[in-house]
């Protein structure tokens, strides 16, 4: 699966070696990002800040291998994500990487138990496994008490956790959060932080957030920005105390 780097140190989940994305728009060329260099550590909670269309989303979809990169080397553990087939990035999302949306993206149809264990019988794991691993994953959310519900029937921050918990089920390397907090009020945003938080620092799960909201990034072990294509920022949040408060007046606009 991809080519393997000897190099990549054994704390790094995530490595990125200037990496760049192009995308071509009617015959113009716009870079969403250009020679990103960035290493992810294991149980880390990361933010990626930046203003609205700054590339932050670009870079999650690129660092979890959705998309690969114009130029550049990234690698998930030892594997070269940069390298890598169409199907072989698929393959190594499935098993490697979990990721958490601002819309959540449950079935609707499924009830919670089955939202959270799709994942694993979509790779062939056996219902009983499957069915077991959900429930643990449930367990480290809170949600083990609704496990029969729809998802019509759980409040926004309970369908976020059920979300949080599909991503942990596959034991991921890395959890990619998109704005995970941007659909819901101000105390369920706090709770899904402080879960995030949790999962960071007692279970060593490394969680890369991306997020225009300063609170989610203030709980954050390691803060980065992104401003015109370039990583202007890359430190613990409240460093750099004039960037912070940029930021920090652009989340509350």
């Amino acid at each position: 699966m991809g080519h393997e780097s000897d190099s990549n140190s054994a704390g790094n989940v995530i490595r990125a070696e200037r990496i760049s994305k192009v995308f071509l728009h009617e015959g113009t060329e716009i870079w969403p990002f250009r020679e990103v260099t960035l290493n992810i550590r294991r149980g880390e909670l990361l933010a990626i800040m930046g203003p609205s269309g700054s590339g932050k989303s670009t870079l999650l979809h690129t660092l979890g291998g959705i998309e690969p990169p114009t130029s550049g080397g990234i690698w998930i553990e030892d594997h070269c994500v940069s390298s890598m087939s169409e199907k072989e990035r698929t393959l190594l999302r499935r098993r490697r990487v979990g990721f958490i949306f601002q819309s959540f993206n449950l079935i609707p149809t499924l009830n919670v138990l089955d939202n959270v264990s799709l994942p694993l019988t979509l790779d062939g794991i056996s219902a009983k496994e499957s069915a077991d691993r959900a429930a643990e994953a449930l367990a480290k959310t809170g949600m083990s008490h609704r496990l029969t519900h729809l998802p019509t029937q759980l409040s926004g921050g309970e369908q976020q956790r059920v979300a949080i918990a599909r991503a942990l089920v596959i034991h991921p390397a890395v959890v990619l959060a998109d704005e995970p907090t941007g659909n819901l009020d101000s105390r369920r945003g706090r709770d899904i932080t402080s879960l995030l938080r949790q999962l960071a620092h007692d279970n060593r799960q490394t969680v890369v957030v991306v997020t225009h909201d300063f609170r989610v990034a203030s709980q954050s072990d390691r803060v980065i920005v992104l401003l015109d294509g370039h990583v202007t920022y890359d430190g613990k949040p409240g460093s750099d105390e004039e960037l912070m408060a940029t930021m920090r007046q652009e989340s509350e606009a």
